[in-house]
């Protein structure tokens, strides 16, 4: 078995994607759409990573804000935190919560796009604790 992708909900596609493409540094991989099931999306990838937006066809959708322990969440790895912050703060993207910091572990910041959906980035500071390459 393995990985394939994640899927958050999502207003407007186009305005999804516009957030993912042009502030996050996503790319579109295809587009698709079934009026049986009544939805449309999009699969985006950002180095590696796939993600699924999807948005409902005539039915509105009103998110919740989010809370601790920011679940469910996607999780991307970094290794400059500085850099992160440097690029939500240019794209007036509001930071949830962090940086936060295990020392000699990992350091994660969780942030959200414009339907609620939160993201996450965390740089792993111990890579045999992390159980990274």
């Amino acid at each position: 078995m393995a990985y394939d992708h994640g899927a958050f909900r999502v207003r407007n596609l186009e305005e999804a994607i516009r957030f993912y493409t042009e502030k996050l540094g996503f790319k579109v991989l295809f587009q698709v759409g079934s009026e049986e099931f009544g939805e449309r999306g999009v699969f985006l990838e950002y180095n590696g990573a796939r993600l699924e937006l999807i948005e409902k066809i005539g039915v509105p959708y009103e998110p919740v804000r989010p809370e601790p322990p920011y679940c469910p969440h996607l999780c991307f790895e970094t290794d400059d935190m500085d850099a992160v912050i440097r690029i939500l703060q240019e794209n007036h993207i509001e930071i949830l919560d962090g940086p936060n910091e295990i020392p000699d572990s990992e350091q994660w910041i969780y942030f959200m796009d414009p339907d609620m959906n939160v993201l996450e980035y965390i740089v792993w500071m111990n890579r045999e604790k992390s159980g990274g390459n």
